[in-house]
């Protein structure tokens, strides 16, 4: 790794909007079928660190360099063994002062069913995309290590002298010549958001507090079976939009009603999501695991949830022009103008002001290119079969909710990471089954439909006219 490596403004942000009552935090849960072996994954541990030198990191400063990352492969990854009195139990974690040790921490937790993989690591070290890469050498190194895998076969190739790169996106001069002109048009959506607040979730009173949970990260999870799944994929293909779009929007008209169930009331508030983009392009098929992100703010008012598909429409509009425009990179420009300005940045994160009612990230599909064999389409490693894949994204001062999407074996996974100082477990559950109920009745309305047309395409054709279908496609 090039040394000395300066932090990017993006990783900035990550470590001044770190704290130890918000730490700037996510995790990787691996659900495995049968146990697995504690020397064994230590060893694949250290060795698949060392080819993601970020998450073997700390950060230094100096006054010639400012913030810079320092690398020392002889510094062995936390790794423990916890023992579960239930399954889905999360070690009790905390935070990581990057200023002082390395950003990863690792759990091994067994309990009756099986084990599971607990995987910690700062935000500045790397997104969740980069953690996939990480989690992907990982369980190759593991397969080898209890040899449930040839050492002829290949990890990914990477390229760790490309990591000073992480910060252009594939950007040339040209390129920005050419988005410039959209990227104007696009402020509008910068200023307004900066001068409007967004609705926090928080449902209690100003001076109300719950107790401090003695568990971090606080979560819940629901598994979409796959022929759901395969209703979500084939309805969103059927509308023309992404499932993405169809999600977002059943989870504003979920926010929407949890909140009126809950007696918020809230007509001229906006309801705000933060929504990473991943800005990979194939230049960074050889980048280890780094931050190589944007991020775009969704946001409506109550006024504009009362129709589910205009909302739908407007949605797509919205997320269509952020992808054609590269709106994303606006949020890493006004970070890299912030940076200019000394002590900015810590003003703009410390001010007190609610950015984002809730983050809602969508990882889309993740482990399909490993190399590892499947049963079932799950990864599988001898008679261990990892069975279930969780996100948890860092929650933030205001921001008491962080959904996290992802597909794995053509299910998908919906996790909620809550702020336990907000919402009661029970209204997080709750929250959670609004969602899901939202996203059946997405489903439910679909079957309705085309019940309805196979009856009208019945009428026309004992009237003797003719009922014409065309394929229809859309994003997935």
């Amino acid at each position: 790794m090039p040394l000395p490596l300066k932090l990017t403004p993006f990783e900035e942000y990550m470590l001044c909007d770190d704290r130890p009552d918000y730490p700037m935090t996510g995790f990787v849960r691996l659900q495995f079928s049968g146990k697995l072996i504690f020397q064994a994954m230590e060893a694949a541990i250290q060795t698949a660190t060392t080819r993601h030198p970020l998450l073997r990191s700390r950060v230094c400063r100096d006054a010639r360099h400012g913030n810079y990352w320092v690398t020392d492969e002889t510094i062995s990854i936390p790794f423990e063994r916890y023992f579960a009195n239930t399954q889905h139990e999360f070690p009790l974690a905390g935070y990581i002062d990057l200023t002082q040790t390395v950003g990863t921490r690792v759990w091994l937790v067994d309990h009756e069913s099986g084990s599971d993989l607990v995987v910690q690591v700062h935000h500045a070290c790397s997104d969740a995309i980069g953690k996939c890469q990480f989690i992907d050498d990982l369980l190759l190194l593991y397969a080898r290590n209890v040899g449930e895998l040839a050492h002829d076969v290949k990890l990914r190739p990477l390229d760790n002298q490309r990591l000073p790169l992480r910060n252009q996106f594939g950007l040339t001069w040209g390129k920005l010549l050419h988005l410039l002109p959209r990227q104007i048009l696009a402020l509008r959506f910068i200023v307004s958001h900066f001068l409007r607040k967004a609705a926090p979730l928080r449902l209690l009173a100003g001076d109300q507090v719950l107790p401090q949970s003695p568990v971090f990260p606080s979560t819940c999870m629901f598994y979409v079976d796959r022929p759901v799944t395969a209703g979500i994929l084939s309805e969103a293909k059927r509308l023309k939009v992404t499932v993405n779009d169809l999600l977002a929007r059943d989870l504003f008209l979920a926010i929407q009603e949890w909140r009126t169930q809950n007696g918020v009331r809230s007509e001229n508030e906006w309801l705000r999501f933060f929504m990473p983009i991943n800005e990979r392009t194939s230049e960074d098929a050889t980048q280890s695991a780094a931050n190589i992100i944007s991020a775009v703010f969704l946001e409506r008012k109550p006024s504009q949830l009362t129709n589910a598909d205009t909302l739908l429409q407007s949605i797509k509009a919205e997320m269509q022009t952020h992808k054609r425009s590269h709106d994303g990179l606006l949020f890493i420009a006004a970070l890299h103008i912030i940076k200019l300005i000394p002590c900015l940045l810590n003003h703009v994160l410390h001010r007190g002001k609610c950015v984002s009612s809730c983050v809602f990230s969508n990882l889309g599909i993740i482990l399909d290119r490993t190399q590892l064999p499947r049963k079932d389409g799950k990864v599988s490693i001898g008679e261990t079969v990892l069975e279930k894949v969780d996100f948890i994204a860092p929650l933030r001062p205001l921001t008491a909710a962080a959904f996290c999407v992802h597909s794995y074996a053509e299910s998908l996974t919906l996790s909620l990471h809550f702020d336990p100082r907000s919402i009661s477990k029970q209204q997080a559950n709750e929250l959670l089954d609004v969602f899901v109920r939202r996203i059946y009745k997405t489903l439910k309305n679909a079957d309705q439909e085309r019940t309805q047309t196979l009856i009208r395409a019945e009428q026309l054709s004992m009237h003797g006219q003719h009922w014409e279908t065309s394929p229809q496609t859309g994003n997935l």
